[in-house]
């Protein structure tokens, strides 16, 4: 195979798996807000970022994040699906855009750099800490965002008067659902990283196949 047939190749193969990769994190987003355990809402949307981090680079993770965040604030903020997101969208819309959209696509973006800097060292450990960094800035760059408008927050009734912001925007924004996400993720690193040989060495069996016709 030629040096343009294998980038045709692999240009083809990374947009049909972030075809599929974006397919199912509209499915999973749609059904992730009406699945509850208790007050845990069993988000699963977080990893295919991952994925697209680990297995397409870090565009495209960053890419499928924003999309993520789109979706997010089209369906929770704008058609008011969720209640939370559609207050706010209504009080500042343009810190709720920012945070639905930056917050994923920064979380696919350093998903993707981790698993970049370290998968030559050591594979697994690259998995686990980029399964693991989504989450965690996922949530933070939330709770930042919550912060710039905890007046907001106070005036629509949910931060109670006289409650601590941080604390609550930590702990009862936050709290379950962030723990909820980091296992998950953590759980997952070790099928994602069985789906990253997998995925390499059918690559390389096509790449040696196609050389030897």
């Amino acid at each position: 195979m030629s040096d343009s047939n294998k980038s045709k190749f692999s240009a083809t193969r990374k947009l049909t798996y972030f075809a599929v990769l974006t397919a199912i994190t509209i499915v999973l987003q749609l059904v992730g807000n009406t699945v509850r355990v208790g007050i845990v809402t069993l988000n699963f949307s977080l990893i295919p970022i991952v994925l697209a981090g680990i297995l397409l680079g870090v565009w495209y993770g960053t890419a499928l994040g924003a999309i993520t965040g789109l979706i997010i604030l089209l369906h929770n903020g704008v058609l008011g699906a969720d209640g939370f997101t559609n207050v706010l969208f209504a009080t500042d819309p343009v810190v709720i855009i920012l945070v639905c959209i930056l917050k994923t696509a920064v979380a696919g973006a350093v998903s993707g750099l981790l698993f970049k800097a370290i998968r030559h060292k050591n594979a697994f450990v690259a998995s686990l800490l980029a399964s693991a960094s989504v989450p965690v800035v996922n949530s933070g760059l939330f709770i930042v965002g919550m912060l710039f408008i905890t007046k907001s927050l106070y005036s629509v009734g949910f931060i109670a008067e006289g409650a601590n912001a941080f604390s609550t925007i930590v702990l009862g924004f936050v709290g379950l659902n962030f723990v909820f996400e980091f296992a998950v993720n953590l759980i997952v690193a070790p099928a994602i990283y069985r789906v990253i040989s997998v995925v390499d060495k059918s690559v390389l069996y096509t790449e040696d196949t196609e050389n030897d016709k």
